[in-house]
Formats: C-alpha cells, sequence, structure tokens
C-alpha cells in the first residue's frame, strides 16, 4: 500500500502528517525545533507541486509520500480512486489524505511572508504555530490512516506476493 499525504504546499502539513505517521517526530508532544529539521519541510517548490516525494516505509511496510497539490487534492483523491478503477487496481492499493481542510490563517499567511514577501524569520514562525494550531487535529487523521487494516497481495493459489 502506498499512502500520499498532501497539502497545499506539500511541504508543512504534509511532512509532518507523514513524519508522525513514521514515528520521525514524537506524536503525543508538538515540538517546532523537530518540524523544522526534517528532512522535506520548506523543501517543495512551486516547479515539484504535483510530485511525489518518498518519505519511507512503516512497520506495516507501506511506502508513505507527501506532495503538493495546491487547491485540487479532492481531484487528486478522485483520480487515484478512478485510475485504480479503470486498470482494475484495488482502490485500497493508495491512500490519498488531503490536509488542505487543516490550512488555517497563521499557516497560510506564514508561507505568504516566508515565500512572497521574503521573511523568511517571520514567515517561519507563523508557519509552525498554524501546524501547531492543528496539530492534535492532524494527530488523529495520521492515527486513522495507520489503523488502517493492510491487505496482502496474494498470487491464485492463496500464497504472499
Amino acid at each position: 500500500m502506498k499512502v500520499i499525504y498532501s497539502c497545499y504546499w506539500g511541504s508543512y502539513l504534509a511532512v509532518v502528517a507523514a513524519s508522525l505517521h513514521l514515528g520521525l517526530i514524537d506524536f503525543d508532544k508538538y515540538n517546532k525545533d523537530n518540524i523544522i529539521t526534517l528532512t522535506m519541510f520548506d523543501k517543495i517548490k512551486n516547479e515539484e507541486l504535483g510530485e511525489l516525494f518518498f518519505i519511507g516505509t512503516d512497520a506495516g511496510e507501506r511506502e508513505v509520500y507527501v506532495m503538493g497539490s495546491k487547491s485540487s487534492g479532492e481531484i487528486l483523491q478522485k483520480t487515484f480512486k478512478g485510475i485504480a478503477q479503470i486498470y482494475g487496481f484495488r482502490n485500497d492499493l493508495v491512500c490519498f489524505i488531503n490536509l488542505n481542510a487543516y490550512v488555517n490563517g497563521l499557516l497560510f499567511l506564514g508561507v505568504f511572508f516566508h515565500k512572497s514577501l521574503g521573511f523568511n524569520k517571520t514567515g517561519i514562525k507563523l508557519i509552525l504555530k498554524g501546524i501547531e494550531k492543528n496539530y492534535n487535529a492532524i494527530k488523529k487523521v495520521v492515527q486513522n490512516v495507520k489503523n488502517e487494516p493492510i491487505y496482502e497481495v496474494t498470487d491464485t493459489e492463496g500464497g504472499a506476493i
């Protein structure tokens, strides 16, 4: 199974969610210093939106990715399901999580200050405050994804592939 966490920019909420999923940051305690040091935090450029970035593999062997999708998260979610249907794949092979509902004013303002105006220090502070504001909600989303059963692909004789 592939798990894709997506948000508007891809390198903020999606990176935090993927890192929580993989245990790269503390699930129970928000720590801005740990978030800033995440590999993909604040690294996805505008021209890379729509690309998948591999973050790691969880204990259940699910591959975890992040993606920036601007406001197309719902469209991409339908697209992944449609492609699976067209090619006869199971719908549960790709789990696409659109985190755009958790973008708040602080996060949006922080990205504007940081990327558009070049006020990096102020922008990052606002981004981190925006993430902190919705940290518990993001944790719930991640926990729901992690609680999904892991399906094993089998061959026609019932053996694992």
